[in-house]
């Protein structure tokens, strides 16, 4: 389990699950200066509470949806506007025929997510499939031309798509290591595939985010990719 800024290199992460022969690497998902909240918590219930206790009360993270559920806000706030159109339907199926027209998505829903990665409340969405895809996105974001973008994949599939095994399964949970993209992959998936034939994914399953597990799973069965774009809303 490791922990701070340096660890934001997902290239890094890789080498060391890869090259030290462990068993399981767990990256914190807010490596950076914001995990010291969650840190100095974890710290001062074991000064209280005791090794024992604390070791008993271990659980798995599941998830990092704790920031702040901005909904009743973003609906006022699209209410109110004169140049937001309404697409009646059922959201996830809305989406889904908006993907597969080669548009772009946005997913803006419940808690915002701890850590510098979006995971899917706050995510920019689209079909892995054009390598053109990157510029466009780039250009809106103010984003240097040569920075990739991340695949959200289903995590039942992901290990058809991506070389992903028990020592990085839990890590690709939260987008902190990279991985090699399968060779029958690459050449269908080119939106989110490195230089070096890696990706930065993230795995999603039903219990972690049902909504936009639904939304990757209706891709699937349109397109036959159980893997999507996933982008932050973050302008440079």
């Amino acid at each position: 389990a490791i922990a701070g800024g340096v660890f934001a290199n997902v290239s890094l992460n890789r080498k060391i699950c890869e090259e030290t022969g462990i068993a399981e690497i767990f990256i914190f998902p807010g490596m950076g200066d914001e995990g010291l909240s969650i840190g100095s918590v974890l710290q001062f219930l074991l000064e209280r509470d005791g090794e024992a206790c604390w070791l008993r009360s271990r659980k798995a993270l599941e998830d990092v949806y704790l920031g702040r559920d901005y909904d009743t806000q973003m609906l006022h706030a699209l209410n109110n506007a004169s140049n937001v159109v309404r697409i009646p339907g059922v959201a996830e199926e809305v989406a889904v025929e908006q993907l597969v027209q080669g548009k772009i998505c946005g997913i803006f829903r419940g808690r915002m997510e701890f850590g510098p990665r979006a995971l899917g409340n706050r995510s920019i969405m689209a079909a892995a499939t054009d390598k053109k895809l990157n510029v466009i996105l780039n250009q809106r974001l103010n984003r240097t031309e040569f920075m990739p973008f991340a695949p959200v994949v289903l995590e039942e599939r992901a290990s058809e798509v991506f070389e992903i095994n028990a020592s990085n399964c839990y890590a690709c949970r939260f987008m902190t290591i990279t991985c090699l993209v399968k060779e029958k992959y690459r050449e269908k998936i080119p939106a989110v595939v490195h230089v070096d034939g890696t990706a930065r994914p993230q795995t999603i399953s039903r219990s972690q985010n049902p909504f936009y597990h639904s939304i990757i799973n209706a891709y699937m069965r349109r397109s036959g990719l159980p893997v999507l774009v996933n982008t932050s809303f973050n302008a440079h």
